[in-house]
């Protein structure tokens, strides 16, 4: 079973491993996004079971992900003792999925505004707009009804949009308006 599983993981799920860093690299910084994506694929590989071939692997995971991000919040951080820094600095080890995600970055003035969307309207806009999910699958990750999902969707695209409308300074420090964006996957 070990290898016939592993197989069938690495097939179905780490197929979407670079789609679900990138969707936790926009909800949060560098570290957090890695230790998110981290937890999510150790209990996927741990539930893996539970997964039922044919349906959609993606949305099952981003429902983990869900799931862990909401385990954290409830969470008391946690003391981190400083390590102390070494002068030589090894070589960062770098996987073939970043290339990918990297090209997918959203600009800084659509992350900034994101970043102050509510969260609940942030996760149903990102599923929709940017990992494109079905307002059906959405409604299992966020577990929530379909017409809350939709409601969820349309408060945080206009949410968004009057983020992005705002004055903005440009570089000479004259005043204009962000530009009015809808889909923020292409």
């Amino acid at each position: 079973m070990g290898r016939g599983r592993a197989g069938r993981f690495e097939r179905a799920a780490l197929l979407h491993l670079a789609d679900v860093y990138r969707f936790a690299r926009q909800l949060s910084d560098e570290q957090r996004a890695q230790d998110l994506v981290q937890e999510t694929f150790l209990r996927a590989w741990k539930y893996f079971d539970s997964y039922e071939d044919g349906s959609n692997c993606r949305a099952w995971l981003y429902r983990i992900l869900r799931n862990v991000w909401n385990d954290r919040g409830r969470r008391q951080p946690r003391l981190e003792i400083p390590l102390p820094e070494r002068e030589e600095s090894g070589v960062e080890p770098y996987y073939d999925w970043e290339g990918e995600f990297l090209r997918d970055e959203l600009s800084p003035e659509i992350e900034r505004a994101l970043a102050q969307v509510p969260e609940q309207y942030r996760w149903a806009l990102l599923l929709a707009d940017v990992e494109e999910l079905s307002y059906q699958e959405i409604a299992r990750v966020m577990d929530c009804p379909i017409g809350t999902v939709m409601s969820r969707v349309n408060r945080g695209r206009r949410t968004l949009a009057r983020l992005l409308r705002r004055p903005v300074a440009g570089a000479r420090g004259e005043v204009g308006e962000a530009p009015d964006v809808y889909n923020l996957g292409s």
